[in-house]
């Protein structure tokens, strides 16, 4: 029997124990380079092998704050190890050959778009460029898994995030958004874009492996993505807009309203009523909806009366909260989002247009005004900051950001420590 571990966060502000991540991007993200933005969900371009030594720093950055990491691709390695693949290739330069045709698939036929994106992003490399420097890299990352892993596994690793679905994986490090800890449950997420859809049941898997089973909470209606959801004090904020639909907050409700509740948590939809309508329309997100996706994009708790934010997103937004009721979900119009706050209490300590799209809100609150900024750049802000008390450390994630997600995006807590107001009631 598989021991089971215990999940809990009740506050994006209390201190981080434990954080699930996935790993460090490897094939998969680099065929993704040679897709149009529509569908690899990516800027034009960015250097692998470096998003990857990224990553790692990243990851003993956290770790050296005394949080645990748990990394759900080590999991998922350890799945497949156990399983039983007989079609599989034999050795890893076979598996090899298969992602360079992959590639040069990718590079045939998407290869006009790809010198227009690149063009309009002033983006310095021609796709000729880019296409040898991916082979080049498919190369070297192979070799690294297989030290990591060995040769087996990385067959059955990469031939899963590569090869196995229509489109490679290639958004699956950002392991925010395929599952959320809501009080003592996981909450597995439904994800909007095709190239990202199959990310969950891996998670899934992977949980499971990790001894979450009897955590995991599944969803039936709508899209949600993990980036929209924040608790924080006496409210589950859940974002409506680009990527999570208004019926998948109801389908929350439904599933885990009575447990947020008894621990004094309303579930509250904080709506883009723009972004809401034409996302249930549009066949590829507009770079207005990657710049804004998810609410950890432009709003983030720093302590129980203070948040960060861009203030003309913050105004675009209404509030809606749901509660449930003999098995009824019933929903209340609360107005304005800036109103909200302002009647909680809740000071903005805002950003500017550029700060925002420089990720200054999506970083990771580690509690005890402790925080990681993704960039350095945010000089502003950082100041700031520290003129209020906070230490502020930087990830540097320069490359990893060209996915449209900083470090926020890249972690998902699966436990913090319990706020003193937060006490969970046994049963009887």
């Amino acid at each position: 029997m598989k021991s089971e571990n215990s999940a809990q966060v009740l506050s994006e502000v209390a201190p981080l124990k434990e954080l699930m991540v996935w790993g460090e991007p490897g094939c998969e993200t680099l065929l993704a380079q040679l897709l149009p933005k529509s569908k690899s969900l990516f800027f034009s371009y960015y250097e692998v092998p470096t998003a990857r030594s990224e990553f790692k720093r990243m990851q003993t950055l956290i770790e050296n704050e005394g949080v645990k990491i748990i990394r759900a691709k080590d999991a998922v390695a350890n799945l497949l190890e156990k399983k039983s693949f007989p079609n599989l290739p034999k050795t890893i330069r076979e598996l090899e050959g298969h992602l360079l045709q992959k590639a040069n698939d990718y590079f045939e036929t998407f290869r006009n778009r790809k010198i227009k994106e690149l063009q309009n992003e002033k983006i310095g490399l021609s796709v000729e460029e880019i296409y040898t420097q991916v082979r080049r890299d498919i190369q070297t990352v192979l070799e690294e898994d297989v030290q990591t892993y060995g040769e087996r596994t990385a067959i059955r690793l990469n031939h899963l995030l590569s090869l196995s679905k229509p489109l490679p994986l290639s958004n699956i490090f950002y392991g925010r958004d395929q599952s959320q800890t809501l009080a003592d449950k996981i909450v597995l997420s439904q994800l909007k874009w095709d190239i990202r859809k199959p990310e969950v049941d891996i998670y899934k898997e992977a949980l499971i492996e990790l001894g979450y089973g009897n955590a995991l909470i599944e969803l039936e209606a709508g899209t949600v993505e993990g980036g929209d959801v924040v608790v924080f004090g006496d409210t589950c904020y859940i974002g409506v807009g680009a990527r999570t639909m208004f019926s998948a907050v109801k389908e929350i409700c439904k599933k885990i309203g009575p447990l947020l509740e008894q621990n004094g948590i309303q579930l509250a939809a904080v709506i883009n009523p723009k972004h809401a309508e034409e996302a249930a329309t549009f066949a590829a997100p507009t770079d207005e909806h990657m710049h804004i996706m998810h609410l950890d994009m432009f709003w983030i708790p720093l302590t129980h009366h203070l948040v960060m934010a861009y203030g003309d997103e913050v105004d675009r937004r209404k509030v809606i909260r749901l509660t449930h009721n003999s098995g009824q979900v019933i929903s209340e119009d609360l107005g304005g989002f800036r109103e909200f706050l302002d009647g909680k209490g809740i000071e903005i300590l805002e950003v500017t247009k550029q700060e925002q799209e420089d990720f200054a809100t999506n970083l990771l609150n580690l509690g005890n005004r402790t925080v990681i900024m993704a960039l350095s750049k945010n000089e502003r802000v950082i100041a700031e900051l520290q003129r209020r008390g906070f230490r502020v450390l930087s990830a540097e994630l320069n490359k990893l950001v060209n996915g449209y997600g900083a470090i926020h995006c890249l972690t998902a807590p699966v436990k913090r420590e319990t706020p003193p107001q937060k006490v969970i009631e046994e049963p009887m």
